[in-house]
């Protein structure tokens, strides 16, 4: 085991563990992770699409791997058919049970001393060491390989609408909500996960034990929909942030506001999608 969990986005919290065992550059340019999954709960657990997209069921196809170096993200890899290259869990995790699982991903062409383990239940495994192995796996019939570059947050607003801006001791982080969501809905996007990892680290970082986070919406439509939808928006956020972070003592302040309080233009795209947004407000 290289790293292991504090706690999951899940209902038994910290009773599932899980463990990175290795990640592992083949012979054939692939990269293998390697994980395990501890049920320290009295009951047994379904896995089921909590680390996995929908196709996938009982999958870590939804775990991904960061290059800092390089700000990419690595996807997990699929087979021509579209299902994940990656091992599938027999049924539910036991009480008191470990079961193992491995991901593929495209490879690094040997660059890389390490990367970053991100999935959608626990915090980012960091500075994980990949070490070569004398394997290969068959690879004729696999999918293109999918390597993102990441959405980063700079000082200023840049094409996603999302960036920082400082007054005195307080940061206020600016989410762009197409970034975060699919159109009128409140689930977080693929995207998001990276973005709102960035953010908790910041938030680790600083000293405030007290974060804000307001949701907000255009002018389009009726702010009987804006309203409750700008502020599901800003309690998924809250709620993600939340499993992300792990300094103790954080606590959060969440409202939706719909369209009050525009910071752009509603007469023209560019400026109802700045007004589509959730910020993160925070001292240093």
């Amino acid at each position: 085991m290289i790293a292991s969990s504090a706690t999951t986005a899940t209902d038994i919290g910290a009773d599932l563990q899980i463990d990175v065992n290795a990640l592992e550059r083949l012979d054939n340019d692939l990269l293998r992770l390697r994980m395990s999954i501890t049920n320290n709960s009295p009951e047994g657990f379904d896995i089921g699409f909590g680390l996995a997209e929908d196709l996938d069921r009982r999958t870590g196809s939804k775990v991904s791997l960061l290059d800092d170096a390089n700000q990419q993200r690595y996807l997990s890899h699929d087979k021509g058919d579209g299902s994940c290259f990656c091992e599938i869990l027999s049924g539910p995790i036991e009480s008191g049970a470990t079961e193992t699982l491995w991901v593929m991903f495209p490879g690094d062409k040997g660059e890389l001393e390490s990367m970053t383990v991100t999935t959608p239940l626990t915090p980012p495994f960091l500075d994980i060491p990949i070490t070569d192995v004398s394997e290969s796996v068959e690879q004729s019939n696999l999918g293109e390989p999918r390597i993102l570059d990441l959405t980063l947050i700079s000082d200023s607003l840049d094409e996603d609408q999302t960036g920082r801006t400082e007054s005195g001791d307080e940061v206020s982080i600016i989410l762009s909500s197409d970034v975060l969501f699919g159109t009128g809905s409140s689930d977080l996007s693929d995207e998001a996960q990276e973005i709102l990892a960035q953010v908790a680290q910041e938030i680790d970082d600083a000293s405030s034990t007290e974060v804000s986070v307001d949701g907000y919406a255009d002018n389009t439509g009726d702010d009987s929909v804006n309203l409750p939808l700008s502020r599901e928006r800003a309690e998924s956020v809250e709620s993600a942030l939340s499993d992300l972070i792990t300094r103790q003592g954080v606590t959060f302040a969440v409202e939706g506001h719909g369209s009050a309080d525009p910071i752009a233009d509603n007469t023209t795209d560019a400026g109802r999608e700045r007004n589509r947004r959730v910020s993160v407000t925070f001292e240093k």
